[in-house]
């Protein structure tokens, strides 16, 4: 009967032995998978970030990119919800017409908040008050 019981003390010991191995082997995979999605994540968010970056600067400077309707002069950088304000004829002291103009890069869309400037501004019946988006490509 001794040995029974040092059988199953023994079978009990490998079997909790097993559980904690298994247990230990599943957090080291769990562990090594997270340290390979960090990695990937890192990326991600610097890519955003300069993504980011770059569409601001893109703004700040659009009013001296080729192709830009107004004279960099004349605009007024506001940022959000609408890029600038743009006030023709400003230099020569004879206000034609205010333009809100809207930069965006390649395909992105407008927000919800601009399409509601925009259609407020081109339910104006009025060619001295413009809504214009202006586009640029991307590198």
């Amino acid at each position: 009967m001794e040995i029974s019981v040092l059988f199953v003390f023994l079978a009990a010991i490998a079997f909790v032995l097993v559980v904690w191995l298994t247990y230990k082997l599943a957090v080291l995979k769990s562990d090594l998978k997270w340290q390979r999605n960090l990695v990937s994540l890192r990326k991600d968010i610097a890519n955003q970030q300069r993504a980011g970056i770059k569409g601001k600067v893109s703004e700040t400077f659009a009013p001296f990119l080729e192709g830009f309707p107004f004279k960099p002069s004349e605009c007024k950088f506001l940022g959000d919800p609408i890029d600038y304000v743009v006030f023709e004829g400003l230099d020569e002291r004879d206000v034609k017409g205010v333009h809100f103009v809207e930069v965006k890069e390649g395909t992105s869309q407008l927000s919800k908040h601009q399409k509601q400037i925009r259609d407020l501004i081109d339910g104006l019946d009025s060619a001295d008050i413009t809504f214009k988006e202006f586009r640029f490509k991307s590198d």
